[in-house]
């Protein structure tokens, strides 16, 4: 099991992303991909949202990215998240150890 954790870093008035996440997270699960939770960082630079979805391996991770590029539904939410961060999102990726 490995979790992927993408960290979104707004530019400053960039008040809708919270909302785009949402929206992201029901796309999501209904294309048939695993669950997004969402998270709003507490301490540190203002603003940062963080997302974790949890996938059975990298390998399955990395087949369904194209999937994921090519469902439309969801390529047309991070065409409104991208203008709204301050730089690319960072993407890390934690392996479950249990």
């Amino acid at each position: 099991m490995i979790t992927v954790r993408r960290i979104y870093t707004p530019k400053p008035g960039g008040g809708q992303l919270t909302q785009h996440l949402r929206t992201l997270q029901s796309a999501t699960t209904d294309a048939g991909f695993p669950p997004i939770s969402i998270y709003r960082k507490v301490i540190g630079p203002h603003g940062i949202l963080v997302t974790d979805q949890k996938w059975p391996s990298l390998g399955i991770y990395d087949e369904a990215r194209s999937k994921v590029r090519n469902t439309k539904t969801i390529t047309d939410i991070f065409s409104k998240i991208y203008p709204l961060l301050a730089s690319t999102h960072v993407t890390e990726i934690y392996e479950d150890l249990e």
